[in-house]
Order: C-alpha cells, then sequence, then structure tokens
C-alpha cells in the first residue's frame, strides 16, 4: 500500500468516526446542529423536532376532536388508546378504559357479530355496547389491521359511529310504518296500487279478500285481469296516464269464483320527484248493498207509483160506479113496481145481473183503494181480518184458480190492531206466493187453505199450500232480501222480506215451516186491537122536523153524480143540487136553510173541506149536519180530516139502501 492510500485510510476513517460521534450527539441531544458539508451550513435538529410536534399536535387534535370514536386494540383486543369522543361515547374515563378488553363495554355475545378476528381487511358492522350508566349505545364500529414491519397483524384500528338515535328513529319509522300498514290492512275498503301500466304493485287483504284471491298472487297482473269487460275499460280510461284524480266511478270486478262485485272506484296519481306519472293509489268500496239497496228503492218507488195511480184510478172509477150502482137500482125498483108476471122478467134478470156486476166491480175498487194507500196516509187502528184476508183473496183469485182448491177457515176472532193498507199487502203476497208455488192446470191435484184462529191475546192467520215446499238451507234465508227461489223474472226477491218489516212494525211475527216435497205454510201473529180501538160511533139522535120534508143540499161537481143522489132521495126528502162548493156557500150565506148537507169532498177551485170551515163560521145556524162523500181520500190532509170528524162519511161507489140509511140516520 502506497504512502498516500494510508494516508486516505486514515483521515476516512478519521471521518467515519466523527459521523458515527456525531450522529450519537445528536441522538443524545448533546448538539442542535450540524454543518452540511456541501453547503457549509448548519443544519438545525431542534427545527425539525419542533416540526415533528406540530405535525403529531395536528393529528392528534384531529383524532380528539371527530365525532367518531377511535381506538387502537392490541392483538387480545385490548384498548391501548381511545380518543376523548370514545370515552363520551362509552362513559368512562379514559384510563379505565385502555388496558381493558373490547367485550367489557357490548352486549352479551355481541363479538360474535365483529369482524375483530378477521384476515388482515377492512370491515364494519354494528354492534350493541353497554355504557357506564347501564344504558344501550347502538354503534357503527369500523375495523382496520394494524400490520407490523412483517405484514403480520399486530392490532386494530377501531372507529365507532353512534347509531343510537338512528336506530331509535329507524325504530320509530317501522312502528309508523307497521301502524300504517294495519290501518290499510285493517280498513274495510280495498286499496290497490298500480304503475304507470296499469300493474298491480300492493293489494291489501280486504281488496284480495273481496275477489277471493292471495294478495301475492294478485302482483304483477293486470288490474283488467280482475275485471269484467265492461268494467275494465271505464277505469282503463279513469287511470290513463297524467290524470291527477279519478272517480269516484261505479265500475265491476269478477271474484276468482266468476261471480262479478259491483265497486266504488276513486284513485290518485301518483307522481315521481321530476313530476312524472309513476301509477295511481286507488281506494276500492263494495257497492253490492247499496246497489241491492237502490233495486229496493227503485221496487219501491215504483210500488209507490203504482199505488199512486191505482188511487187515481179508483177515485175517477167511483163517480161513474157510483151513478151506474144508483140508477140500476132506481130503474129496477121502478120496473119491478109496474111489471105484474109470476116470475121474474127478463128485465128484472137483466137488471140484477147488471147490479151484481156492478157491486163486484165496487168491490174491487175497494180492495184497490185499500191496497194503493201509503203507511202514512192509514196509521194503526182496529182492522177485521176475515175482511181484508177477502178482499185479498178476491185480488190473487186469478192466481188461484188455477192452481188450486181454495179452503177458507174463518174461526171467531176479534179484530186486530195493524195498518189495514199494509196488512193486506202481506195477506196478498203470502197468497200469491202459496198460488205460484203450485204448478198451472192441475187445480183439482192442489189446494191453498186459510185460515184463522185466537192464540191468547194474538190473532193467527195462516197460509199453507201444498206445493214443493222449501228446501232447509233456503229455508233460512226466506226472508232475506233479494233471496228468491223463483225463476228469472218472477220477482226481485223483497216480497218476503217487505212482508216481515210489515208484521213486525205492526208488534207481529211472520213465521215459516217446510218440509220439502210437502208445501209450506206461513203463519201471521197480529195483537188483538184495544177495546178503544174498537169502539163503534154512538148513532146520532135525528133531526127533529115537524111539519114539513127535510131539506137536503147535495154538492158534487159530476152531475150525474148528484142527479143520481136527487133520484134516489127524491120520493122522501126535497133535495137541491149544487155544481160546486162555491155555489153551495152562496146559498147558505143568502139564507137558505139545509137540514143536511151531502158533499163531494175532492173538487176543483174549492174542495169540501175548504166549505165545512167556511159553513161553520158563516153560517152554522142555518145547516144542520153535514156528510161527506168521497171518491178517494187519498191524501194526508183529506185522512186526516175525515178522521177527524164525529159524522160517519160515505165510500163511492156507494149502494141506494146505504145512502138513504145514512141520512135517516141524521134526519130520519
Amino acid at each position: 500500500m502506497t504512502t498516500t492510500a494510508r494516508v486516505q485510510g486514515r483521515v476516512l476513517a478519521q471521518r467515519l468516526a466523527e459521523a458515527q460521534a456525531t450522529i450519537a450527539a445528536l441522538l443524545s441531544g448533546q448538539i442542535d446542529a450540524v454543518i452540511d458539508p456541501q453547503t457549509k451550513t448548519p443544519v438545525l435538529l431542534a427545527k425539525a423536532q419542533a416540526s415533528l410536534r406540530e405535525s403529531e399536535e395536528r393529528y392528534r387534535r384531529i383524532v380528539e376532536t371527530t365525532s367518531e370514536g377511535i381506538g387502537t386494540l392490541d392483538s387480545e383486543a385490548k384498548f391501548t388508546f381511545v380518543n376523548r369522543r370514545l370515552s363520551e361515547l362509552l362513559g368512562y374515563p379514559t384510563e379505565q378504559i385502555v388496558g381493558s378488553p373490547l367485550s367489557r363495554f357490548t352486549r352479551p355475545a355481541a363479538l360474535s357479530e365483529s369482524p375483530l378476528g378477521a384476515a388482515a381487511a377492512s370491515a364494519e358492522v354494528e354492534l350493541g355496547f353497554v355504557r357506564h350508566d347501564g344504558s344501550e349505545l347502538w354503534a357503527l364500529l369500523k375495523a382496520s389491521p394494524i400490520l407490523d414491519a412483517e405484514g403480520n397483524r399486530a392490532g386494530t384500528l377501531v372507529m365507532l359511529s353512534d347509531r343510537t338515535r338512528h336506530r331509535e328513529d329507524a325504530a320509530a319509522l317501522r312502528k309508523t310504518e307497521e301502524q300504517y300498514r294495519q290501518i290499510v290492512e285493517a280498513t274495510a275498503e280495498g286499496i290497490m296500487k298500480v304503475d304507470s301500466a296499469a300493474r298491480l304493485v300492493f293489494v291489501n287483504r280486504r281488496l284480495a279478500a273481496m275477489l277471493g284471491y292471495e294478495a301475492a298472487a294478485m302482483l304483477g297482473l293486470s288490474v283488467s285481469a280482475f275485471m269484467t269487460s265492461p268494467g275494465a275499460q271505464v277505469l282503463a280510461r279513469s287511470l290513463e296516464g297524467g290524470r291527477a284524480r279519478m272517480g269516484p266511478v261505479d265500475t265491476t270486478f269478477r271474484r276468482k269464483d266468476g261471480t262479478e262485485l259491483a265497486v266504488n272506484v276513486a284513485a290518485t296519481a301518483l307522481f315521481d320527484a321530476e313530476g312524472r306519472d309513476v301509477g295511481s293509489l286507488a281506494m276500492v268500496r263494495d257497492v253490492t248493498e247499496r246497489k241491492k239497496l237502490e233495486s229496493q228503492l227503485i221496487v219501491s218507488d215504483r210500488m209507490a207509483s203504482v199505488g199512486t195511480l191505482a188511487a187515481g184510478v179508483a177515485h175517477e172509477i167511483n163517480n161513474p160506479l157510483a151513478v151506474v150502482i144508483a140508477n140500476l137500482d132506481y130503474v129496477g125498483a121502478e120496473s119491478a113496481s109496474g111489471i105484474v108476471t109470476d116470475g121474474p122478467s127478463e128485465i128484472q134478470v137483466a137488471l140484477a145481473d147488471a147490479v151484481e156486476a156492478a157491486e163486484r166491480v165496487r168491490l174491487i175498487v175497494r180492495d184497490l183503494k185499500i191496497f194503493s194507500r201509503a203507511p202514512s196516509d192509514d196509521p194503526t187502528t182496529a182492522v177485521n181480518v176475515r175482511t181484508l184476508l177477502e178482499s185479498s183473496l178476491r185480488m190473487g183469485w186469478n192466481e188461484i184458480r188455477h192452481r188450486a182448491r181454495l179452503e177458507v177457515s174463518y174461526g171467531t176472532v176479534p179484530d186486530v190492531e195493524a195498518n189495514e193498507a199494509r196488512l193486506g199487502q202481506v195477506f196478498l203476497n203470502l197468497i200469491v206466493n202459496a198460488a205460484q208455488a203450485l204448478p198451472e192446470g192441475r187445480a183439482e191435484a192442489h189446494r191453498i187453505d186459510v185460515s184463522t184462529r185466537l192464540e191468547g191475546e194474538r190473532v193467527v192467520v195462516t197460509v199453507r199450500d201444498t206445493g214443493r215446499g222449501i228446501a232447509p238451507e233456503d229455508l233460512e234465508r226466506i226472508f232475506d232480501a233479494f233471496f228468491t227461489t223463483k225463476g228469472a223474472g218472477a220477482g226481485a226477491g223483497l216480497g218476503l222480506t217487505i212482508c216481515q218489516r210489515l208484521v213486525r212494525d205492526m208488534d207481529g211475527e211472520l213465521t215459516v215451516e217446510s218440509v220439502l216435497g210437502k208445501g209450506a205454510t206461513f203463519r201471521v201473529f197480529l195483537p188483538v186491537a184495544r177495546p178503544a180501538e174498537r169502539a163503534q160511533r154512538r148513532a146520532p139522535a135525528p133531526v127533529a122536523i115537524a111539519g114539513r120534508r127535510p131539506r137536503i143540499l147535495v154538492v158534487d161537481d159530476e152531475p150525474m153524480v148528484r142527479q143520481a143522489v136527487q133520484r134516489i132521495l127524491a120520493k122522501s126528502y126535497d133535495v137541491v143540487g149544487a155544481v160546486s162548493a162555491k155555489q153551495a156557500l152562496a146559498w147558505c150565506a143568502s139564507g137558505e136553510h139545509f137540514d143536511l148537507v151531502l158533499c163531494d169532498l175532492m173538487m176543483p177551485d174549492m174542495n169540501g173541506m175548504d166549505l165545512h170551515g167556511e159553513l161553520g163560521r158563516t153560517c152554522a145556524s142555518r145547516i144542520g149536519r153535514m156528510l161527506f162523500m168521497t171518491g178517494g181520500a187519498f191524501t194526508e190532509p183529506a185522512q186526516r180530516f175525515l178522521s177527524q170528524l164525529e159524522e160517519d162519511h160515505l165510500e163511492k161507489p156507494f149502494s141506494p139502501a146505504t145512502l138513504r140509511a145514512i141520512v135517516e140516520k141524521y134526519v130520519g
């Protein structure tokens, strides 16, 4: 080795030793700076240390002021560091957490759900913790592995985000959603949600039950799959996109068993955040019962219209019929007095037949009037059951005579307390039903029995037929509205329902018994009328008239009726006829005196009720009694007026004998 080489080696070793000494001095803090050999400037160690400390402080502030709880765990899952926020979340001071295992602060078995034992990978899980005060903390735990220089897991960095409020809000939201779901599922209305293509995306249990399906089976299908063709067309037009609101509209759905369901649908369009139509939410109401009630109201309205028409027809028939009966009686009496033969002449026979025919028409008109009254027109009163049954049998005779023999057995029974018109409807309906249960053309092979008897304080009316009877399963529903065993077009199934309601309204009872193949028996139980209801008017004492014939005023706007009454009474009384109430009032006001006034109740311009009031006010001293003749008091004021009078009134058409008897009752 040359001298130069040896020198260089000694210099290098010396510098190396100096460098090592400098490094040792720097590390020990004995010196603060060294000289950079290239720039010949000192490098300050204190400044570098300050920068390092500043950086550390900055990161520490970040860790301590973050809203997340941060900690480090060693390989045994014990805390080696926690920030202030983690201490606050758990409610323990830092010194009580550091060194403690994570399991100390978690709910039992919670760590089985944690990712702490996983491989070197980050993970997160929501865990339940128990605070120092015993309260519950739910937190989202995010775990990241801490690796050593060889890449082995030396510990875990954990971050906790408080999820307690979020979890409570989520629970409250679930509770609210459950409440609304219960409301939606428990409502009596069907609810459905459809998308923009009218496919079902939600149906509640009520709608599914209405249609006979499971709710899940309906989802994804077009709503039109559950509707009749006309109903689908109605709903399709109404659910077109862009309609903010629909309905309500009446339409029809089809149940799973093929039957139709009448519904009312009201829908609201649904839009997304951009205002695009995304479907509709619809309420579906079962209106089957409403439709039935509407049908019942239509039937009731028709019945009321027919009743009004019948009352008007009866009123119009009564006047000419009264003339026919009165004149036939008069002609018969006059012809009989001038004919002397060994037996009745052909004229007398013809007149007798005409009188009998007219009498039959009179009874039919009377029956028609009974059945045309509305319930308010005829309050509960004493009713003769036998008379009303005979009227009902006459009305239903055309149905009976081709189907069965009629057997009638009337027991001795008192009057019943009932509404005559409504009870007549019940009897007629039961009689017609009994007849229609029998086939036509075999009258001798079948029988309808009608009987009455007294049972305690109730009168029992029985209508029995020998028809096919009623099946046991139908017998339970026989009084249900719209239920009928008759064929299509034979009735709406309201008759027996209405009968039962009417009988109950009269404090009675309607029952049925039947054996299939052996006919049916209907019984009507009615309360006996109170004695006060059965009391008859006392006959008035005739007016004493000395030395002259009684003077009678007949007031009727129908000339033939007026003349017929005059003709019947002319032999025994002085009879004067007035063509109107105004004329009668003028005569009385001028001083005319009458012992009896026979007045039509319903007349144009001034009716009999108004005349009665005026005569009582202005001519009471010149007027005796006033009796009314009516062809049908079918208005409520007229009914009320007649019910308040002490005197009798005559129902047109009346027989001459009845007219003479009632006149004699009042004027002798």
